[in-house]
């Protein structure tokens, strides 16, 4: 009998099952920022009018997430993700990506940053209409220099991706919408981007078509950790989103 009661007394359980939660949250924590913005200020000027189109602007994205940038109309939230992006520049303050300075690259330094690191989805689509559905998506790995067979295969590869290989040479005319905004998509996923930069990419279609969109942004960002900044008004879009960053008058609210 005494041998059996020493058994029992000297095995406590509870350490094995709070070891593997404590692992879970430190890599949680590891994600690296890519994107800062401090104290970012940009005014538009005319003849007799100045705007402050941002404030002020702190932010700061870490690797991997999807982040929705939400606000009124006219609150900077377009003005924000061109300045991020480096398609506009600023009045005052600094934007790091990837720990690079964007204000310390010339013009052309800054362009071969971007094609090599960025991709963009906009609401307006922008595919050229005389050119196919593969054409248009391998367009920017041909302006970067990759060969034509390699940027042929890459490309129908990003439009099996987003369920379109088989229009692959149909114009963009003879698409939907859904379907167009597919091939921007793919067009702005092909280089294998670290950022994605996508303005009302949903703007432009119907609830459906806006459910399919957001499934295959979720579900690229998950399998290939790249970080997403969507500028929105949609409610549904901003709820897929990890995380919301607010705007009101050119500054972060929340």
């Amino acid at each position: 009998m005494a041998a059996s009661k020493k058994k029992i007394s000297k095995k406590p359980i509870k350490k094995s099952t709070n070891t593997p939660k404590k692992k879970s949250t430190t890599n949680k924590k590891q994600s690296p920022v890519v994107i800062t913005s401090s104290k970012v200020v940009k005014i538009y000027k005319s003849t007799n009018v100045e705007v402050t189109a941002l404030d002020g602007v702190d932010i700061s994205i870490k690797e991997g997430e999807m982040v929705a940038i939400m606000g009124p109309s006219g609150c900077g939230k377009t003005t924000l993700l061109n300045c991020l992006s480096g398609l506009d520049s600023i009045n005052s303050g600094s934007i790091k990506l990837q720990n690079m300075e964007l204000e310390s690259l010339s013009d052309d330094k800054l362009s071969e940053f971007r094609a090599k690191n960025m991709g963009f989805v906009f609401q307006s689509y922008n595919l050229l209409p005389v050119l196919t559905t593969v054409e248009n998506v391998e367009l920017p790995l041909l302006v970067s220099g990759t060969s034509a067979k390699e940027a042929r295969k890459k490309s129908e590869a990003k439009l099996d991706d987003v369920g379109l290989l088989e229009w692959s040479q149909h114009l963009p005319g003879e698409l939907s919408g859904g379907q167009r905004q597919r091939v921007t998509l793919a067009r702005a996923l092909v280089n294998e981007p670290a950022i994605v930069w996508a303005d009302e990419p949903t703007g432009n279609l119907d609830s459906t078509n806006e459910v399919e969109i957001m499934d295959l942004l979720t579900d690229l960002n998950k399998k290939n950790n790249q970080t997403f900044v969507i500028v929105t008004h949609s409610n549904y879009v901003g709820g897929r989103a990890n995380r919301i960053i607010k705007m009101k008058d050119g500054k972060v609210v929340k």
